[in-house]
């Protein structure tokens, strides 16, 4: 887990009801969270749902964000549920501390439910140590609530580079110069020298004369005539330069072309140094933020920078997909920073697969989002039930090493095995379990070539390293809620691997859509000689169909065994 010692508010919770496609959605977020899903499921939902509650460049619209199927209610909400640090609880109001240092507030958005005004409970309310629901707003007015729940910063996917790097208005860049010149100006000669030679400019100014022999002063006293009668004189200042004048309207930006020599425009760059730029400067003031105050705080107002991040990984190749999560991961284990990303990058879950439970997948069911989550007490019944597989070969040739009877191995094993290339399963609407590289081989290749159709949203075909571990991706595939097959060899159910057979439809969960077998293997299956070696097996079968050595019978009996499967 990348979670590092609490040292300022976390979120730890999200529900949301009623928005758009969800219906009723809880997932749980550690420092450093995964949101992944096939297209179209939802994830932009549930990042502009985090938004909205804390309404960054986005408001409700019932018309827009109200759900258009039947729901059970007409209230509309987000909740979210927060860790506090030991000083943070201790500041919080009394009436809203919950067991375990923390508190959980629900924004409604849309509502019937009265508050003690009288009036549609809308706005962010607190729950109090008994998990009810208070009848008074969070820390009274609107503004004040929001102040009080950190902030959040959102890089959406079509992020353009001018929003992040202008001078004229709020960006990243314009922080980063700001805090620094702010320093500066207080402690620099230059801008000390740059003052007294401006004061002495606006004197001077003032007095210079044009070819037409016009001049500022000349205008100044035209005016300040007019309004003698009136008592009173008109004066024109040239004020002196501050540094948000600097920031503002004399600073700005080329990119160095290292290779060319030439200082150049960033849009002459391609979108994915664009968008790692936009990244960088997002990191660089994070980095730059000023220290949190030692000593105790009086009142409640944590530090909590939540990055939200929508699909970073767009417009870069794999190489810099990995080194941007790499970063992401070392921003969030900094003290009072929080990152949400949502991904379709295999390479993204890849490095997350050391800690499952950081992992929310998004799924759309007749119209209707769903989030999979494996939790940390169900990681652990994993664990457990995975490793019921060494009882069953206790005694045989495949009896497990002294390491394998370590419930830590388990971890380890799906650190080792999700590689970003099997990763690719949690974007598919159906993953086909096979034993090895054979099956998997010979079915992609059927999908090439046309023999299968390949059904909407996609078959992902996994190679489990073997039949001993197919219950072990059942297992994490069911909580998630991604549909899968199951495809294996019964070797005639012959010791001991007719228990093996009975533990794999014992791990049979409500998304495993079919299991079948060979009742030996693929080659008996198919009436062809077996490999003399085993790492030669999945060329073996190659080489007999591009000869044309299986009968078209056979080859049809596999397509239909597939067929029933992947349908």
């Amino acid at each position: 887990m990348y979670n590092n010692l609490l040292g300022a508010m976390q979120i730890i919770n999200i529900k949301i009801h009623n928005f758009r496609s969800i219906a009723d959605c809880d997932f749980s977020i550690s420092n450093y969270s995964l949101l992944i899903g096939a297209n179209n499921a939802g994830k932009s939902n549930v990042m502009d749902a985090l938004r909205i509650f804390y309404e960054k460049d986005i408001k409700y619209q019932k018309q827009n964000d109200f759900p258009k199927f039947e729901t059970k209610d007409q209230d509309c909400w987000i909740e979210i549920e927060y860790k506090l640090t030991e000083d943070e609880y201790n500041n919080l109001k009394e009436d809203w501390r919950q067991p375990d240092n923390k508190l959980r507030v629900r924004k409604f958005l849309d509502t019937k439910e009265k508050g003690k005004d009288g009036k549609p409970k809308l706005g962010i309310f607190a729950y109090d140590e008994k998990s009810k629901l208070s009848d008074e707003p969070f820390y009274g007015a609107k503004n004040v609530q929001q102040g009080k729940l950190g902030e959040i910063i959102f890089i959406p996917a079509a992020s353009k580079l001018d929003e992040h790097t202008k001078l004229s208005g709020p960006s990243a860049l314009r922080e980063l110069l700001n805090d620094i010149l702010k320093k500066l100006v207080k402690t620099s000669a230059s801008f000390k020298q740059l003052t007294t030679e401006f004061e002495s400019f606006s004197s001077n100014i003032k007095n210079e004369k044009t070819e037409e022999k016009k001049s500022l002063m000349g205008l100044e006293n035209d005016i300040s005539s007019e309004l003698q009668e009136w008592g009173a004189g008109f004066e024109l200042n040239i004020n002196p330069v501050t540094e948000t004048d600097i920031v503002k309207n004399l600073v700005s930006y080329k990119i160095l072309d290292k290779n060319l020599n030439e200082r150049m425009d960033a849009s002459q760059f391609g979108q994915g140094f664009q968008r790692h730029l936009i990244f960088t400067l997002i990191r660089t003031a994070a980095n730059y933020q000023p220290p949190t105050a030692q000593g105790k705080k009086k009142e409640f107002k944590p530090d909590l920078t939540a990055l939200i991040f929508e699909e970073p990984e767009a417009f870069l190749h794999p190489m810099q997909q990995i080194i941007l999560c790499r970063s992401l991961k070392l921003i969030a284990a900094n003290e009072g920073n929080q990152i949400f990303i949502s991904s379709h990058s295999p390479n993204f879950v890849s490095h997350n697969s050391g800690d499952l439970p950081s992992i929310v997948s998004i799924h759309k069911q007749e119209k209707i989002t769903e989030t999979g989550q494996i939790g940390t007490n169900k990681l652990n019944t994993i664990f457990s039930e995975n490793q019921l597989i060494n009882d069953t070969l206790k005694g045989t040739q495949y009896e497990a090493d002294i390491d394998d009877l370590k419930e830590e191995m388990e971890t380890i094993k799906y650190f080792l095995w999700l590689n970003a290339e099997r990763c690719g399963m949690f974007f598919s609407s159906l993953v086909l379990l096979v034993e090895g590289p054979t099956e998997r081989m010979i079915i992609d290749y059927f999908f090439d070539i046309g023999k299968l159709d390949m059904p909407k949203g996609g078959v992902f075909v996994l190679d489990c390293l073997g039949k001993f571990n197919i219950h072990r991706f059942m297992n994490i595939l069911g909580p998630l809620k991604i549909n899968h097959a199951v495809l294996f060899d019964a070797d005639n159910e012959k010791p001991p691997h007719e228990k093996i057979i009975k533990l794999i439809k014992g791990s049979s969960n409500d998304y495993t859509k079919k299991i079948d077998v060979f009742p030996e293997d693929i080659e008996k299956f198919l009436e062809i000689e077996k490999s003399k070696k085993a790492h030669r097996k999945p060329q073996h079968l190659m080489l007999k169909i591009n000869e044309g050595k299986i009968e078209d019978k056979n080859i049809e009996l596999l397509l239909e065994k597939l067929r029933t499967l992947i349908n």
